[in-house]
């Protein structure tokens, strides 16, 4: 397959982007630090080199509420991320570490004493418990052996999910938000959750932007399981 010159231009300026800014991002926090970005926060404007022009997006729509799109054919996919992967630098370990956020729990804090603090931080930011499940208990079943403990919580905006299901109903896939509490091989305990932030597509030149409303009920959404996963960590009540 031949890659034009302009696909390649593109390719390498993403490279370079992400080589360069996630080193230095990496360089500027130490380990078990805030997950969620909290630095004061304007829209970041892109610029590019004289003579190179921004990636060519698809036109503005109008979509029907509560639709799905289009399927994507396999080989669209394939096409796509083996491009993405191209310049890439990471191993799978590490593309699952940069979609997930985590907080290791301070010492002295029980796993009972987590799940506690992560119900009363989600009451109070009105985010409903919809869903609690305890694998370890069915791994130990099937085993016959003690296994390290994992439970996975479910907390939810519901109206906030219902709105952006209706805009995107694929999405569904990903809710509600779950928040998992493990213990590794150490003994401790950890607690991680999937890491979205719609301000990371304020640099897509892409015109179907969502409405302003969600996009800042998005934001909240994801600092309040910032929140719940903080209490947890630090054992707030």
């Amino acid at each position: 397959m031949r890659i034009n010159s302009y696909i390649l231009k593109a390719i390498a300026v993403a490279g370079l982007v992400f080589t360069t800014s996630t080193a230095q991002a990496q360089d500027e926090i130490p380990e078990n630090a805030i997950t969620y970005y909290k630095k004061p926060y304007t829209k970041p404007v892109i610029s590019l080199p004289d003579g190179w022009n921004i990636m060519p997006t698809g036109p503005k729509k109008d979509t029907v509420p509560n639709m799905m799109s289009p399927t994507i054919s396999a080989e669209a996919k394939m096409a796509m991320f083996q491009t993405m992967m191209m310049l890439s630098p990471w191993s799978l370990r590490d593309m699952i570490a940069m979609i997930v956020t985590k907080k290791k729990v301070a010492e002295g804090i029980s796993f009972d004493e987590v799940m506690e603090s992560m119900d009363v931080r989600a009451n109070s930011l009105n985010m409903k418990k919809v869903g609690h499940n305890t694998p370890y208990k069915v791994m130990e079943q099937i085993s016959g052996k003690k296994v390290p403990r994992l439970e996975i919580v479910s907390y939810c905006d519901v109206p906030v999910m219902f709105a952006i299901v209706n805009y995107v109903p694929e999405f569904s896939a990903f809710v509600p938000c779950r928040i998992t509490v493990l213990t590794d091989a150490k003994g401790q305990i950890w607690i991680t959750s999937l890491d979205w932030d719609v301000r990371w597509l304020d640099t897509s030149p892409n015109p179907n932007k969502i409405s302003p409303e969600l996009r800042k009920n998005a934001i909240k959404v994801r600092e309040n399981i910032e929140s719940i996963m903080d209490a947890g960590a630090n054992g707030d009540l």
